[in-house]
């Protein structure tokens, strides 16, 4: 018998189990090809997924330092 999943779906419209999953793909698409043949993309993706809380941290950081320096928070350098 048939029966109802969850399931979501990334920013192309593909089906995955997971949100992360989905989350996943979305990231390795903004990305683009990282190494040969793109090898490293997903595995650098899956880093940034793991490691966001203090990715995210870091980039609070330096907003909360442009802002003080009247840089922006886009600039560089």
């Amino acid at each position: 018998m048939a029966k109802a999943v969850p399931a979501y779906i990334d920013n192309q419209g593909a089906l995955h189990s997971s949100p992360e999953q989905a989350a996943l793909a979305d990231l390795t698409r903004v990305l683009g090809r990282i190494g040969a043949e793109g090898g490293i993309t997903w595995v650098l993706a899956k880093c940034i997924i793991e490691k966001r809380s203090e990715i995210e941290a870091i980039f609070t950081d330096m907003d909360a330092m442009a802002k003080s320096h009247g840089t922006g928070a886009n600039r560089h350098g």
